[in-house]
């Protein structure tokens, strides 16, 4: 059973959700009248500060009833855009819609204001399960979704009818509560070292990631190729979506740099049993300064001591130096040399396979 609380205020480090007021006019109207924050939705720009007004009370005139939620997003003291719960109590579900002023576009402002409404919802209200759905062309709308955690669940093929008289597709993405929980257990899967955060990776990181991921230098003894934008945002869900399984066996981190804050690079543990097999990457600008074995640690004393491992792994190119010597520096032996075993494109490599049982990892230190 729904616990409806209304549309309460809710904080988060940036933005006040509160209830509108009619003072909010003036604020609305100026975000409200461009053709490009109301491109992807079915009302139309609007055309007055008086048509502003009358919707404004409209919405606060729904405020008594509980079961009612819709908050305005305030920022620096001014009102830059919508939020909306819609909830259906004889399924516990609802859907999410927000809009944004354009000039706070891309800085994660709409993304804030959703997870606050998700943790409202599931905490506060009891809903089990809340969608998000978005045109197939608004990329900015979907990414909202990912980075709450939200999963696609399916196209809505020419759903529906836009501005200019074309069918669209619609998106259509969903989180469970049981889902939610995951992650935000997940996120509390931190692992430091002395100067370094290991934290959980999210779609949110895709700028620092992309910049790594796509660099060919970084990538020259990978096994994949330079990612494109797509490959980016792909790896970051899945690893997202791996973090919020019921039984994770997938953990990948981004390396935090404590002293400014700077994502260095990335690391994994990826398991099969009571084995795993480790890796990291690192931006060209923070290499040899002794990162990747201070994150390699981190990530050997989480995989035996916190997941309870037998054997991990490590493997790379031959050639690369760096990463086999930081594999010995964290005491791995090498257990394989496997000639031509490596593949990128038309040429071959050789490959080397280092390991470490817990009884070996417990015994220097």
């Amino acid at each position: 059973m729904l616990t409806h609380r209304g549309t309460v205020e809710l904080k988060t480090p940036r933005l006040t959700l509160r209830r509108y007021r009619m003072e909010d006019t003036d604020d609305t109207y100026r975000w409200c009248r461009d053709p490009e924050v109301s491109r992807y939705v079915t009302w139309e720009p609007h055309t007055s500060p008086e048509a502003t007004a009358e919707l404004l009370a409209g919405w606060i005139g729904k405020y008594e009833a509980p079961d009612y939620y819709h908050w305005t997003i305030e920022y620096e003291g001014a009102s830059v855009g919508n939020i909306a719960l819609m909830p259906n109590d004889r399924h516990e579900t609802a859907e999410i819609g927000y809009a944004l002023a354009r000039p706070l576009w891309h800085r994660g402002i709409a993304s804030e204001a959703a997870q606050a409404v998700v943790r409202f919802a599931f905490r506060e209200v009891g809903l089990r399960r809340l969608v998000i759905r978005y045109l197939a062309e608004n990329e900015a709308s979907g990414g909202v979704a990912q980075k709450c955690g939200f999963r696609e669940e399916g196209i809505e093929r020419q759903a529906f009818l836009g501005k200019d008289g074309k069918p669209h597709d619609i998106v259509r993405t969903s989180l469970l509560f049981d889902e939610w929980e995951r992650l935000e257990a997940g996120a509390d899967t931190v692992l430091e070292t002395e100067r370094l955060i290991l934290r959980p990776a999210r779609t949110s990181d895709f700028e620092a990631v992309h910049a790594y991921a796509a660099d060919p230098e970084s990538t020259r003894y990978m096994g994949w190729e330079p990612n494109t934008p797509e490959d980016t945002r792909r790896f970051l869900r899945t690893a997202e979506n791996a973090w919020s399984a019921e039984d994770p066996k997938d953990f990948e981190f981004v390396l935090i740099r404590k002293s400014d804050g700077a994502l260095v690079g990335g690391c994994g543990l990826y398991t099969t049993g009571d084995l795993g097999e480790a890796g990291w990457i690192l931006r060209p600008e923070f290499r040899r300064r002794g990162y990747a074995t201070e994150a390699g640690e981190a990530l050997l004393r989480f995989g035996f001591r916190d997941l309870g491992l037998w054997r991990i792994r490590a493997r790379c190119d031959s050639r690369n130096t760096p990463s086999w010597h930081v594999m010995e520096r964290l005491g791995m032996r090498r257990e394989g040399f496997f000639r031509q075993a490596r593949r990128k494109g038309n040429e071959h490599a050789d490959g080397l396979e280092y390991a470490i049982l817990s009884e070996e990892w417990e015994a220097e230190r």
